[in-house]
């Protein structure tokens, strides 16, 4: 069987996986791509910033999208550097 190739990535896109605390229990909720975006939250509102990751493997999926907001807490794993490392306040 030949590898398939990997297809093209956007360089403003990160691979990152998101996890959902429910319950002091985390759930993979998967792997994805992140970015970030301004978007309205009604129609007819004015923009505002939002993290989005949507699946690796179903791309219209979004496993994540979260209003940004000044006093939202965001880590960093494995001492790395992310945009969207982990939320710590996730809406889905």
């Amino acid at each position: 069987m030949m590898a398939q190739p990997v297809p093209h990535q956007n360089p403003d896109k990160r691979r990152v996986k998101v996890y959902e605390l429910r319950h002091n229990d985390w759930f993979d909720r998967g792997t994805g791509f992140c970015y970030a975006c301004w978007a309205p939250v009604e129609e007819g509102q004015p923009k505002e910033p939002h993290v989005v990751v949507e699946s690796e493997d179903q791309p219209n999926r979004r496993l994540l999208e979260t209003k940004i907001v000044k006093d939202d807490g965001f880590q960093k794993q494995q001492g790395r550097r992310s945009p969207a490392a982990i939320l710590s306040a996730c809406r889905v």
